[in-house]
């Protein structure tokens, strides 16, 4: 490719015959600066592009980080969400198991008192037989020593 430099160091050889050498030089003076006009702004235009692609490159890489990371996201966040449900249903499990141990924990205690229960109303029966058979018992004696007293009495008044 030819650049500016090289048509402004360009020599012809002189002829007799030919173009006017001041034209030529006129000439290509113009092209000279028209090319260099031209020249600086395709070297401006391809870093431009230059610098396009490598933005283009850094956004692509950007973007399949961006993908790889929500990727990665979504997996985790699936991986929370089963830990979370497996967790949860542990608990429950956990519960469910606590619940029915409290539960016969219970029904033990309470057969335990209804046999408490029932010991002492047999308890009471038996103690309220022996105080009224005592009690007859007592009255009883309390007769005889009435029928007693009255004989003892009459004994004393026959006397």
């Amino acid at each position: 490719m030819i650049t500016p430099n090289d048509i402004a160091t360009k020599d012809f050889k002189k002829v007799a015959v030919g173009y006017s050498p001041e034209e030529v030089d006129t000439f290509l003076d113009d092209l000279y600066e028209d090319y260099e006009k031209l020249y600086t702004e395709g070297k401006k235009e391809k870093e431009q592009i230059s610098e396009s692609v490598s933005q283009a490159e850094q956004f692509t890489d950007l973007h399949k980080t961006l993908e790889r990371t929500l990727t990665l996201a979504e997996a985790a966040a699936e991986q929370t969400k089963a830990a979370a449900k497996e967790e949860a249903e542990l608990i429950v499990k956990n519960a469910k198991i606590q619940a029915e141990e409290i539960l016969q924990m219970a029904r033990t205690q309470n057969y335990e008192l209804e046999q408490e229960s029932v010991a002492l109303q047999n308890r009471y029966e038996l103690m309220r037989t022996r105080v009224k058979l005592l009690l007859y018992a007592e009255i009883e004696l309390l007769d005889k020593n009435e029928i007693l007293a009255e004989k003892d009495e009459e004994r004393k008044a026959n006397e």
